[in-house]
């Protein structure tokens, strides 16, 4: 049985952790994981960021969130590196009392 899309990239996220990723390396790593589906639907993606398929929707139409393709006028798909990019883009750091990386 195929585990949902969500439940793998998390594992595939611990995988990679597990051999000393992090950050920015991290999430380019799993843009390149072949183990990973190649694009993701909204509810598989919303679950990967943590919010709700709605949420993900009004992002689409503000133009915020990760980039997305359009395969007909109302299907969509979110590609695995455009997905790992954003991801990536919202990765802070903490170093020596300051923050960097995106404000949340």
């Amino acid at each position: 049985m195929d585990l949902p899309a969500s439940k793998l990239f998390s594992q595939r996220m611990a995988h990679w952790t597990g051999n000393g990723l992090s950050g920015a390396a991290l999430y380019q790593r799993l843009a390149e994981d072949d183990e990973l589906p190649i694009s993701f639907d909204p509810t598989e993606t919303a679950a990967i960021i943590g919010v709700n398929p709605l949420s993900l929707k009004k992002q689409r139409n503000r133009g915020t969130g990760p980039e997305f393709m359009r395969a007909s006028e109302r299907a969509v798909r979110y590609p695995r590196p455009s997905l790992c990019m954003y991801l990536a883009s919202r990765y802070v750091t903490r170093d020596a009392g300051s923050i960097t990386g995106r404000a949340a």
